[in-house]
């Protein structure tokens, strides 16, 4: 899952979201003197992913995707995130709209303190409203073409995450049924996984 899911898959506190969100960038290592919450959050950020990597669903929307490839778990987070966006009020009891501003302002307030690293990639999230950009598929395209940028010529040359585009839109409905069959089990698992909690959160 990306990083949307993870801060809604998260408990009301804003660190535990941040820490949810941050346990990729920093490869799971927190820093001197963070708090608990933010710690806690990684550790479910961990856990999110075990559970999604060994899910017979995810497994099933990567092959959808095609044989081959090395970018395609990152592609399949991308376009659930789009999923996600797409259902928000199905999920979330909070409008996007309502629940971006709040988590984009506690999420800059909160930074302030943080170390360069993690403040950086946290200020220039909210800032842009990164986990905004799903909730259309131009959106999704746009981020899939910034991780294209960022690969090296070599890489490029062999796989790139918008080659993922045709076949994608070719089984959109498919892959959008495996979201749908997929999340709520997700959900459950947040809820009641020992780091998480069955009524602090932002869920239906």
């Amino acid at each position: 899952m990306n990083w949307l899911a993870h801060t809604l898959l998260s408990k009301t506190n804003i660190e535990y979201q941040l820490g949810n969100v941050l346990a990729d960038p920093l490869k799971g290592r927190v820093w001197e003197g963070a708090s608990k919450a933010l710690t806690e959050g990684m550790h479910m950020h961990k856990a999110i992913d075990s559970f999604t990597d060994q899910h017979d669903i995810l497994s099933a929307s990567k092959s959808k995707l095609g044989t081959d490839g090395h970018l395609k778990g990152v592609v399949l987070d991308l376009l659930y995130d789009h999923f996600l966006s797409q259902n928000w009020a199905h999920y979330c009891c909070l409008g996007l709209g309502e629940y971006l501003e709040r988590y984009n302002r506690q999420a800059l307030k909160c930074a302030r303190n943080f170390p360069v690293k993690p403040k950086k990639i946290i200020v220039t999230m909210a800032e842009t409203n990164l986990l905004g950009m799903y909730q259309t598929f131009g959106g999704l395209i746009v981020a899939l073409e910034r991780i294209d940028q960022r690969l090296s010529a070599r890489a490029h040359a062999k796989e790139t995450a918008t080659q993922y585009i045709p076949v994608m839109e070719k089984k959109y409905q498919q892959l959008k049924a495996d979201f749908d069959a997929f999340f709520p089990e997700l959900v459950t698992y947040f809820k009641f996984h020992k780091l998480g909690s069955t009524n602090d959160h932002y869920l239906n």
